[in-house]
């Protein structure tokens, strides 16, 4: 017959009987087995929650429980006497006699005695008066047996995770500071003006200094200059620069590697910085610019011309919508004792001033618009001293073309000199970007 598990608390049924008496004792129902009846076989109903498997268990230890009781009752007389021979031997025996009755009468020392004659090791929660009905049942005594009090243990204490050790970070080499320099001293600003000398020709704000043989009429150039108009598709402005190694005098962070005096391969600080910072201008305006980077003057800065105009070339025949041309150099302003100048635009912190160069067919080469473009020049001369009135230097026509005979919107710009600092060539750049933006957009 299958047994009940251990752990269950079962109230038997007894077929319609009234059940035997009892007593409830913890999980446990003490019974009157004499009102219990056999199974057929005579086997035990499996009550208390204890199969017939266990029942024959601990049947099985029924042998050993009376040796165990003889010995411990063999101790409790053997302790009885031992008390009596020394009471004997070290008081008067009228008084022992006496406090041995008054001991005998003690709850405590039967309640103790008892406890030795128990069968099995007692339990402390469980009433002493209730050990003794269970020690008189093989099958209750073994059930206590199979039913151990849960052993106090020692709460489970937080184990401590252990942390990982902190990886050993590489120590990134800090960068060296960077390495920074001072404009020498000697070198002498200046904001460059037209005079009443006859080699200008002025109107209202507009100056040229006439390099030429040309008579000019100021006033006519800037009636007759071109508009800018954005173009319906495809870029609008071409910057490019024959010389891009022209570079500034270095100060602060703004040092380079020298290629020949003044100039520089270092896109960062040489011409093609500043037409980077110009573009951003431009483009920003909402117009289409090439920026071409290509450093012609480099290594041969003598035919720095030639190879630039046939980029120039090929690039307006592959893009006809471009409208304005503009080759961005700085210029050089040395004095014969070799005092070296800079420009200042002087209306403008820290800003030099920028110059427009204009070419001609002085010189015998074909450039039958150069007019053309000298009205343009005026009319950006116009818009730069209306907003900035020393910003522009006085125009320059030269007797050279400067590749300016491909399209009637061509013209080359020089961007301070070699005594400004880089920073003060952006400056004025940027303002020169802007207004040919204003001018582009008016339109």
């Amino acid at each position: 017959m299958e047994g009940v598990p251990a752990a269950t608390h079962i109230k038997p049924s007894f077929m319609g009987k009234q059940p035997p008496s009892s007593q409830y004792i913890g999980k446990y129902h003490i019974l009157n087995w004499q009102q219990l009846q056999p199974l057929p076989g005579g086997s035990i109903p499996p009550l208390l929650g204890i199969g017939c498997g266990e029942v024959n268990a601990m049947q099985k230890n029924r042998t050993s429980a009376p040796l165990l009781r003889g010995v411990r009752q063999g101790i409790a007389l053997f302790l009885t006497a031992l008390a009596l021979w020394i009471v004997y031997l070290t008081a008067d025996p009228a008084v022992a006699l006496e406090k041995l009755k008054q001991l005998a009468q003690l709850d405590q020392l039967t309640a103790a005695l008892v406890n030795l004659e128990l069968p099995w090791d007692t339990q402390p929660s469980t009433p002493l008066w209730q050990q003794v009905i269970l020690g008189q049942s093989s099958l209750l005594a073994g059930a206590a047996q199979a039913t151990p009090a849960p052993v106090a243990t020692e709460a489970p204490q937080p184990t401590a995770t252990p942390q990982p050790e902190a990886e050993e970070q590489e120590e990134t080499p800090e960068e060296p500071p960077a390495q920074t320099t001072t404009a020498p001293d000697g070198i002498i600003p200046s904001t460059l003006k037209a005079t009443d000398s006859p080699v200008y020709a002025t109107y209202d704000t507009v100056s040229i200094r006439n390099y030429t043989d040309y008579t000019l009429d100021v006033k006519a150039l800037l009636e007759a200059a071109p508009k800018l108009t954005p173009a319906q598709e495809g870029p609008d402005i071409l910057i490019y620069h024959s010389h891009a190694t022209e570079a500034y005098t270095m100060d602060g962070t703004d040092m380079y590697e020298e290629s020949d005096s003044y100039r520089t391969l270092n896109t960062e600080q040489n011409m093609v910085r500043v037409g980077t910072e110009m573009t951003k201008i431009l483009e920003a305006a909402g117009l289409e610019v090439i920026h071409d980077t290509t450093l012609y003057d480099y290594p041969d800065y003598n035919d720095a011309y030639n190879r630039s105009s046939q980029a120039v070339k090929e690039t307006l025949d592959k893009y006809p919508s471009i409208r304005l041309v503009i080759d961005v150099h700085r210029d050089a302003l040395v004095a014969n004792d070799g005092t070296i100048y800079k420009t200042v635009a002087g209306t403008v912190e820290n800003c030099a001033q920028v110059m427009m160069v204009m070419g001609t067919d002085s010189l015998g080469q074909t450039h039958p618009n150069w007019r053309v473009n000298l009205s343009l020049a005026t009319s950006i001369q116009k818009a730069l001293t209306d907003k900035w009135s020393t910003l522009a230097r006085p125009i320059a026509l030269r007797t050279s073309r400067f590749n300016q005979h491909y399209s009637t919107g061509c013209l080359l710009v020089e961007i301070g000199s070699h005594g400004n600092t880089l920073q003060e060539a952006i400056t004025a750049g940027r303002l020169f970007a802007r207004t040919i933006a204003d001018l582009f957009q008016k339109e």
